[in-house]
Parts: C-alpha cells; structure tokens; sequence
C-alpha cells in the first residue's frame, strides 16, 4: 500500500503540476495614444493571442487582442472608427508604431508634457471649483 500511495501522490503533483503551468504569455505594447506615444506593455490573458495596432487617423490603439477577431468589421465596430488600418502579430512587442512612437526618448516627451500639462490643469480645476 505504501507503494501505491507513493504513486498516487506522484500522479497527483503531475496532475497538479500540468494544470498549474502559466506557459509564457505573449507582451504586448498596451494603449489608446491620441496625443502621447505608447510605451506601456502589458502581458496577455491566455485567449488573447495577438498584439494588435490600429491606426484610425489621431486615435491609435495598442493592446492584446484575439487572432479570430482581426478583422476590418470587428475593429470598426468595438473602436467606433470607420475608418482604420490594423496589423495583427504574434510575437512579443510587435504592434510597436510603425512611425517609431515606442522608444525610450518617446516615453520621455510623454513624461515631460504630462509634467508640464499637470499645473495647468490643477489650475484650471482649481478655477472650476
């Protein structure tokens, strides 16, 4: 009996041990970028299997996305855009802006006009109230 215990519990941490392996989720470049450049990643859940761009004019998203969703319609529809260009990708990091918007020195300007940009609207609120 001490035997087949042994095999059971050893079966069990198998069991266990399959159920519990994450696997490596694919990253992705992670925002909606009117007016700053994308430099955000996030790690997808398991059924989004795609990095998705989409380009509508000044509106551009980045985020994860499902590969049987990349579709013009599908896009148009959840993003309210009539009018967009996309790319769907499967490897980490690969909806970067095809203009170069995901860099370091981009997250910097992001940084520094979100800097400049906060006492003018602390003013402004303050003006409100």
């Amino acid at each position: 009996m001490g035997s087949k215990g042994g095999f059971i519990l050893l079966g069990l941490l198998l069991f266990l041990a399959v159920l519990c392996h994450s696997g490596h989720g694919l990253t992705c470049f992670s925002c909606m970028r009117p007016f700053y450049r994308c430099t955000t990643n996030q790690t997808c859940a398991v059924n989004y299997n795609t990095c998705l761009y989409v380009d509508a004019g000044i509106n551009k998203y980045f985020q994860c996305w499902k590969k049987d969703d990349c579709k013009f319609d599908t896009l148009a529809k959840h993003f309210g855009e009539k009018e967009l260009q996309y790319r769907c990708c499967q490897q980490d990091m690969c909806n970067k802006d095809p203009e170069g918007g995901n860099s370091k020195a981009a997250g910097k300007t992001a940084l520094l006009e979100a800097l400049l940009a906060a006492p003018l609207l602390a003013t402004a609120w303050n003006l409100c109230l």
